[in-house]
C-alpha cells in the first residue's frame, strides 16, 4: 500500500475492496498535512532572511519526519485492524463454545480497530502543535502551504475520530469506552482548536 503509487491506493481505495478505507484515508491526509510542515521548513531553514528561524525548523524538521512515518505506517494498520474483524466473521458458530470464541475474539479486534485511529488522532494533534510552533518563523511564501497542512490535520483528526467511534458502538466493555472516548474528545477539541486558530491566522498574515 505503501510502496506502490498513488494512482494504485486511489484506485483500490475507489473499488469495492474492504481496505483501505476511511481511516487509512484519514491517516494519508494526515502524513500529507505533516509533509507540507516540512516543506514550509525546508523553505525557511538556511535562508539569510530568516536566520534565526533555522534552530526551530531545523527542531521541526526531526519531529515533522517522525510523525510522518508514523501517520504512513498507520495507513497500513488500519487496514489491517479492519481486516482482523472481517477474519471474525468468517469463524464458525455452531457450538456454544464457538459463539463464545468468536464473541471474544469479536472485541479483542475491536478494541484494536479502536486504537489505531485514536493513534491517528494523537499523531495529528503532534503535528499541528508543530505547525502551531511555527507561525511568525517561516518563509511567507509558504504561508498557504501552512494553511493546507492544517486543514489536511484537521480532516485527519475527525476522520480518525468517525471510525473511533463506530468501533466503539460495538465494545461491550464500558471501562474501555469510556477511556477511549474521554481521550478521542479531548484529542479532537485541542486539535480543532488548533487547524481553526492556524488556518484563521493564516488568512490574516494574508490580509
Amino acid at each position: 500500500m505503501v510502496a506502490g503509487s498513488i494512482k494504485e491506493y486511489l484506485d483500490v481505495l475507489a473499488s469495492q475492496e474492504p481496505t483501505p478505507g476511511g481511516g487509512s484515508a484519514a491517516a494519508l491526509v494526515g502524513a500529507l498535512g505533516t509533509a507540507l510542515l516540512s516543506m514550509v521548513a525546508n523553505l525557511t531553514r538556511g535562508r539569510k532572511k530568516y536566520r534565526e528561524s533555522t534552530p526551530l525548523m531545523e527542531e521541526l524538521l526531526q519531529e515533522a519526519a517522525q510523525l510522518q512515518a508514523d501517520l504512513t505506517g498507520l495507513m497500513v494498520e488500519d487496514a489491517a485492524a479492519f481486516d482482523k474483524v472481517a477474519a471474525v466473521f468468517k469463524m464458525p458458530r455452531d457450538t456454544k463454545e464457538e459463539k463464545l470464541q468468536r464473541r471474544e475474539r469479536m472485541q479483542e479486534a475491536l478494541q484494536f480497530a479502536t486504537r489505531v485511529p485514536l493513534d491517528t488522532m494523537k499523531k495529528a494533534v503532534e503535528a499541528l502543535r508543530l505547525h502551531d510552533r511555527s507561525l511568525g518563523h517561516t518563509n511567507p511564501s509558504a504561508l498557504s502551504d501552512t494553511g493546507v497542512g492544517a486543514l489536511c490535520l484537521k480532516t485527519a483528526l475527525q476522520g480518525a475520530w468517525l471510525n473511533v467511534k463506530i468501533n466503539l458502538a460495538g465494545i461491550s466493555d464500558q471501562e474501555f469506552v469510556r477511556a477511549h472516548r474521554k481521550k478521542g474528545e479531548e484529542l479532537l477539541a485541542e486539535g480543532v482548536a488548533l487547524a481553526d486558530g492556524i488556518y484563521g491566522a493564516v488568512l490574516e498574515k494574508m490580509g
